[in-house]
């Protein structure tokens, strides 16, 4: 794509330097000969010590240079040796994959995803990915993403799709980090609303049995601004708020029970629309040497949130949070294992069934579907190890195929039960996962087993 205005606001990587095209002629030209050691021929002193030291681009050329205008010149010549001039266009890299996918509350979806991915060097600026698909409980849907990356520091996020059925999903995220004094600000600003037509809900509780499945429609509108402060030795401070509109419809699944049905008096289910507005504050340490593609260090947070009906809340709750995460590498990164633990109590009456804490999906256990086990209470610790198979180059761009096993345990707590192993639930699995590096990206296919079957989460980020 060529480039302009509007191609650099969508395409261009602004931490690299401004595109000009006298300079990158020039830088072109010079790579198609051999320098010369003439250059000495430079009219001047300034121009004779510039020139001799780095050469000129031809013999010919010698006699014109002359004074400052050969260091000007020598100057230009010595970065077009330096360093690769930026492209007259944005360069693309497109293909069309067919998508055969499988997701424990929705059933299986198949379509096309076709992909456009835009570099400039070899960072990925921008990834167009929208898909057609069907699912016999959605329908026929249609998506558009975009993940358009500023630079290492800032990144847009964009979602927008529905289906016939009236699956949704429209969310914009943008992120930005090392602004104001010292670069030690970032924040994130967040909108989101979707519609979820099969979500599952089996009780409260640890020992809820799979033969107490119900569905429910689940409709969700939440907006979300947060604000990071970098403090000394690798610790940050983060403060957030959030809004969120939750609304439980009944099911629409003909053989699966409506939740309203099966379990009217649990909060939440019954309670028409509900408004909660939470506060947090989070300490964390982060000494990882990539946000989004680690391979070593620790990563540790503890969160404090609360949701106060006397600040313009519906509901009364606090959360209490700890997640640990530690990267250990081998054989020069070749693998990596990873241990993850989190931890959540809660305290509070009558908090709906969906602010619970919930074990189950991609960042939790990955062998139970999303939200499987449900109470006040639980934590959830992963054993991971991740091996970088293959690396190999497409279109500039360096790509990892990595595989991963993991085994993940967890459990829920009623509010006041003490800590305990027994019951703990267990998954085994696997995952493949395509990584680039030097974009800080992922795509990740995880699939794990349990005692009531297989789940199957697909995403573009590491479950921790």
């Amino acid at each position: 794509m060529p480039r302009g205005p509007v191609a650099d606001f969508f395409l261009k990587d602004y931490e690299l330097a401004d595109y000009q095209p006298d300079e990158a002629d020039f830088a072109r030209e010079v790579r198609q000969v051999e320098p010369s050691g003439s250059s000495s021929a430079l009219g001047g002193l300034v121009g004779t010590l510039a020139g001799g030291r780095r050469g000129a681009q031809t013999p010919a050329a010698s006699p014109g240079f002359g004074g400052l205008g050969g260091a000007v010149t020598a100057n230009l010549y010595d970065r077009a040796q330096r360093s690769e001039p930026l492209p007259k266009e944005f360069e693309l890299f497109a293909l069309a994959l067919p998508i055969i996918a499988t997701d424990p509350n929705q059933g299986p979806t198949v379509g096309m995803l076709p992909v456009g991915v835009f570099k400039e060097q070899t960072r990925i600026t921008n990834i167009l990915a929208p898909d057609v698909t069907y699912n016999e409980i959605a329908g026929y849907g249609a998506i558009f993403r975009l993940r358009r990356a500023f630079s290492r520091d800032a990144d847009l996020l964009v979602d927008a799709g529905t289906s016939t059925e009236g699956n949704d999903d429209y969310q914009i995220q943008y992120r930005q980090r090392q602004v104001g004094p010292n670069r030690a600000i970032y924040y994130t600003a967040q909108f989101w609303y979707t519609t979820q037509l099969a979500q599952r809900f089996y009780g409260i509780g640890n020992e809820t049995e799979d033969d107490a499945e119900s569905s429910y429609v689940f409709r969700r509108t939440l907006a979300r601004g947060l604000l990071g402060f970098e403090l000394p030795f690798d610790f940050n401070v983060e403060l957030s708020e959030r809004i969120t509109s939750y609304k439980v419809g009944p099911g629409r699944l003909d053989d699966v029970a409506s939740t309203k049905a099966a379990f009217p008096d649990v909060p939440g289910v019954s309670d028409g629309r509900i408004s909660i507005l939470t506060h947090r504050v989070a300490l964390i340490y982060d000494s990882r040497d990539s946000i989004t593609t680690p391979t070593q260090g620790i990563f540790g947070r503890f969160t404090y949130e609360l949701s106060d009906s006397s600040l313009g809340s519906d509901i009364d709750f606090q959360r209490f949070g700890l997640q640990l995460t530690v990267l250990i590498p081998k054989f020069k990164k070749k693998l990596t294992s990873v241990v993850n633990f989190n931890g959540w109590i809660m305290t509070g009456d009558k908090i709906p069934f969906f602010e619970l804490t919930q074990l189950g999906g991609k960042n939790t256990i990955r062998g139970y579907g999303q939200g499987r086990f449900v109470d006040q209470n639980g934590y959830a610790i992963n054993f991971e190890e991740r091996w970088n198979a293959i690396q190999y180059e497409i279109a500039g761009v360096d790509i990892v195929v990595q595989l991963a096993g993991f085994i993940d345990a967890g459990r829920v707590f009623a509010e006041g039960e003490r800590f305990k192993f027994k019951d703990t639930k267990i998954a085994a699995g696997g995952a493949v996962r395509v990584v680039v590096p030097d974009s800080e990206l992922v795509a990740s296919i995880d699939m794990g087993f349990s005692d009531e079957g297989s789940a199957v989460f697909v995403g573009l980020d590491y479950p921790f």
